[in-house]
C-alpha cells in the first residue's frame, strides 16, 4: 500500500453514545403499559378486599362467638346465627330470609358446591330449635369446620 495515501485518511470518529432522553417511543409505551397494568391489578386487588371485608370479619365474628360459647347448643346456635347473617350480606334479604330446613341446605350447598357439606348437617341446622342436640362431637365439629369454609369460600 502507498504511504501518502494512508496519510490522507482521517482518524476513526466513533459516535456518542445514545442518551436515554429523550425517551424513545418504545420506552414511552411501555412505561405506560406497565403503569396501566399495575393501576388495574391495585384497583382490582383493592375492589376484591373491599367485596370480601365482611368474610375476615365473619371469622372474627365466628371465633369469637366459638370461644364465648359453653356448650354445643351456643356454638350451633350462634353458627347458624352468623352463617344467615353473612348470606344475608352477600345475596340479599329477599333471597336469602325465608329459607330454612331443607331449602337452606339446599342454599348453602348450591353456593359452595365444591365443599362437602357433611350428613349431620340437616341435623346441626334444626338443632337450632330445639334444647336437646342428637350430635356427637365429632359431628358438631364437622359442621362447624363446614361453616368456617362456607363462609370463606361461598359464591354467587
Amino acid at each position: 500500500m502507498n504511504p501518502d495515501l494512508l496519510s490522507q485518511l482521517n482518524d476513526i470518529y466513533i459516535p456518542d453514545a445514545v442518551g436515554w432522553w429523550p425517551p424513545s417511543q418504545t420506552l414511552i409505551g411501555l412505561f405506560v403499559g406497565l403503569s396501566g397494568i399495575i393501576i388495574g391489578l391495585s384497583w382490582y386487588w383493592w375492589k376484591q378486599r373491599r367485596l370480601n371485608r365482611y368474610r375476615s370479619q365473619a371469622m372474627d365474628i365466628f371465633h369469637e362467638a366459638l370461644a364465648e360459647a359453653t356448650n354445643p347448643h351456643q356454638q350451633v346456635q350462634a353458627t347458624n346465627a352468623l352463617l344467615k347473617q353473612v348470606a344475608i350480606t352477600h345475596y340479599g334479604r329477599h333471597l336469602v330470609a325465608a329459607l330454612n330446613g331443607q331449602a337452606w341446605l339446599s342454599f348453602l350447598q348450591k353456593t359452595a358446591s365444591y365443599i362437602e357439606q357433611p350428613d349431620a348437617m340437616e341435623r346441626f341446622i334444626s338443632a337450632h330449635y330445639h334444647p336437646q342436640i342428637d350430635l356427637d362431637d365429632a359431628e358438631i365439629q364437622a359442621c362447624l369446620d363446614y361453616a368456617a369454609k362456607w363462609i370463606k369460600g361461598h359464591h354467587k
